[in-house]
């Protein structure tokens, strides 16, 4: 098994695209440099907030190698590798490898939603035939299917695989994970929002969404987590503030709204998604003014 120590905050980085719907990568670089300035302690390309799916395969290597490059060994880069196809899957990894990238984030099948079975035998497929270090991605809403802590254990076998996003939203399945792979897997969670349950019964990371619009709030809530203070009160309501302003369209869409109306623009979404309608504007507006957001733009 790959020796890995990933833990604490790794966020997926959107890919903003210019008026000409091309990859802004420009603007793609400030925000890696935010990320790690804002205590980061690794990043993921291509992942779903950063709209793999409407990527091709050129642009996905592309950007693989623009994060390792411009990162420069500060924190490592996970690349995102899912795919529809299990031979796209692994050329994604094969790309993410040329990159350089020191680890790959790869959901179940996509759409196919196979058995307990057939999910085992497609993580080793893939295992076989690639050296990149593996984060199991489990996002049970996306992929139709949940990768349980039991087949985790079972997959924690596998030497490629070292880690385990949890996008589930249920603390009890990453209180299982962490006893069941904990010594072995590094575990992580898909939300900002669980931080303070996750860490309590000992996640080593979070795969994060918010990071990149309010880093600061998002460090203070990770460091303070285990402390009790009583400002996470405060802080934690400015997290379930942001995870609010997300919720008020299709989310990858509404971050990158929410990123615009801070001053953190990163162009609109490409289909099959739109630019949010005036009223969900709207609605992300009044969050970010009633929750004083704003406070996070600048910070």
């Amino acid at each position: 098994m790959a020796d890995v120590n990933w833990g604490g905050i790794f966020p997926v980085l959107v890919t903003p695209f210019g008026v000409e719907g091309s990859i802004n990568e420009t603007r793609y670089k400030v925000l890696i440099d935010d990320a790690i300035a804002n205590g980061a302690q690794g990043v993921v390309a291509a992942g779903s907030t950063g709209e793999f799916y409407a990527l091709t395969k050129a642009e996905r290597a592309r950007l693989y190698k623009l994060t390792v490059d411009h990162v420069a060994d500060r924190v490592p880069v996970l690349a995102g590798v899912a795919d529809l196809r299990v031979e796209d899957v692994l050329e994604a990894c094969q790309s993410a490898v040329a990159a350089g990238c020191a680890g790959g984030m790869i959901l179940p099948p996509i759409y196919a939603m196979p058995s307990p079975r057939e999910i085992v035998a497609f993580f080793e497929h893939i295992a076989r035939n690639t050296s990149l270090p593996l984060m199991l991605y489990n996002s049970p809403r996306r992929a139709g299917v949940d990768i349980t802590p039991a087949l985790v254990e079972q997959l924690s076998a596998l030497p490629t695989v070292v880690a385990i996003k949890d996008s589930s939203g249920v603390i009890t399945q990453v209180s299982e994970l962490v006893q069941r792979v904990g010594d072995r897997l590094r575990v992580f969670v898909g939300y900002e929002t669980m931080i303070v349950p996750a860490r309590a019964v000992g996640a080593h990371g979070v795969v994060a969404m918010a990071h990149q619009i309010a880093g600061p709030l998002i460090r203070d809530y990770w460091d303070k987590a285990l402390t009790g203070d009583k400002v996470l009160d405060d802080l934690g309501r400015d997290v379930f503030a942001f995870y609010r302003c997300f919720q008020s369209g299709a989310y990858y869409a509404a971050i990158k709204e929410t990123m615009s109306q801070l001053g953190r623009d990163a162009g609109g979404p490409r289909l099959p998604l739109l630019p949010l309608a005036e009223e969900q504007k709207a609605a992300i507006a009044k969050i970010i003014a009633d929750a004083g957001l704003g406070r996070w733009a600048n910070a």
